[in-house]
């Protein structure tokens, strides 16, 4: 008889779940085996260890972050410039859900860093080919500028109010109009069709 075909996935829920309730540190198989209701053999199945669990987290975070930029995406937008807005805008808004991931999983990312070697894969892919010209190194400052103020705001650190944190967003997303439009791609020749 075959595993049940939604056991990943229940696997996969109850894991996030608890990691986010109460840190990657303290997910154990017994945990999942009570939450998801699948059996440990059936855990061990799909995930021999708790890294490649943590991994398969990370892998579905990666997957749940992909749709919420589909969701950011604005309309009515050049589609590069779409593109960027829609990654800005994922980091950028508030996401309790995504925060509480994310602080569940530090810990255990700083113990264990192949476990964000999806995010690192993800990330190279992304990079591959680009060419460092100075619309994409503009385009990739803002990238960095919006990741810069999910971790500001993960941390606190700096404390930035709501208000500034609004401003910034908004001159984000201004530069962005202004440095990614197709009009700026052929201007400078970098059509890469």
């Amino acid at each position: 008889m075959g595993r049940q075909p939604q056991a990943k996935k229940k696997v996969l829920d109850a894991s996030r779940e608890i990691v986010m309730e109460r840190g990657a540190g303290c997910l154990t198989f017994e945990q999942v085996a009570q939450v998801s209701g699948v059996t440990r053999g059936g855990i061990t199945y799909h995930f021999p260890t708790k890294q490649a669990l943590l991994q398969a987290l990370v892998q579905d975070d990666i997957e749940q972050w992909k749709e919420l930029e589909e969701v950011q995406r604005p309309a009515g937008e050049a589609p590069e410039t779409a593109e960027l807005l829609a990654f800005m805008r994922s980091y950028t808004d508030e996401n309790p859900d995504k925060r509480r991931f994310v602080t569940g999983m530090l810990g255990a990312a700083t113990l264990d860093p192949p476990i964000i070697d999806p995010v690192r894969e993800f990330e190279r892919e992304r990079l591959t080919g680009v060419e460092w010209n100075e619309r994409n190194l503009k385009i990739e400052l803002l990238r960095l500028a919006a990741q810069g103020l999910f971790w500001a705001n993960l941390f606190h650190c700096p404390d930035i109010s709501p208000e500034l944190r609004g401003r910034l967003v908004e001159v984000l997303e201004s530069l962005a109009r202004e440095w990614s439009g197709d009009s700026d791609k052929n201007s400078e020749g970098n059509n890469n069709e």
